[in-house]
């Protein structure tokens, strides 16, 4: 790819760079348009969808049927919070709880929230039921993980970058390499 054909993405690239704060180091594409799996940057050119936004969008970009039921739910209301009950949250989690097999669901608004959730909900299992002592729960994470950028999440990565500057961490992780059952196990112990 020449600079020549790739001036007008530089330009977009340079002026997001000046205003983003740095926390992610992305593909030099510059996407203005995507359809099913497939994107185009401003250049034109077409790429596979291989990252779905970390499968946020596992179904595909502008699928008929879901544009058509955001448009119907945005012209009612664009969000309520928890603080209100609504319409539509109740018989959604009772059609994903019937699916899923589970007697309830708690919904969340990204993938950091639900991780720190599926803490706090192991943590308090491992007091109320196994009677672990408050503080010392631990939990066991594998290596190289990436499940967001809150100072807890960051506090279960195995990366110093992520972590560096943003102490004190949340204690209570213990890790282990993934797919080998006998660092488990030493993680465990």
């Amino acid at each position: 790819m020449t600079i020549e054909n790739r001036a007008k993405s530089q330009e977009f690239i340079t002026a997001e760079a000046k205003v983003c704060a740095d926390t992610y180091h992305p593909v030099p594409v510059v996407v203005a348009r995507a359809r099913d799996c497939l994107m185009w940057d401003v250049e034109g050119r077409e790429y596979l969808d291989m990252m779905s936004a970390y499968s946020a969008v596992s179904h595909g970009h502008l699928h008929p049927r879901l544009v058509a039921a955001a448009t119907r739910q945005l012209q009612q209301v664009a969000v309520t919070s928890r603080a209100f009950y609504g319409n539509v949250l109740g018989p959604f989690l009772e059609k994903l709880c019937s699916v899923a097999g589970f007697e309830q669901a708690l919904p969340m608004n990204s993938g950091a929230e639900a991780v720190e959730t599926a803490i706090k909900a192991a943590r308090r299992w491992g007091h109320r039921v196994k009677g672990i002592a408050d503080g010392t729960a631990e939990i066991l994470v594998a290596r190289n993980n990436f499940h967001g950028r809150t100072t807890t999440v960051i506090s279960a990565s195995s990366e110093p970058d992520y972590q560096a500057g943003f102490g004190p961490l949340t204690p209570g992780f213990r890790f282990f390499d993934f797919g080998d059952m006998a660092s488990v196990r030493a993680a465990a112990s």
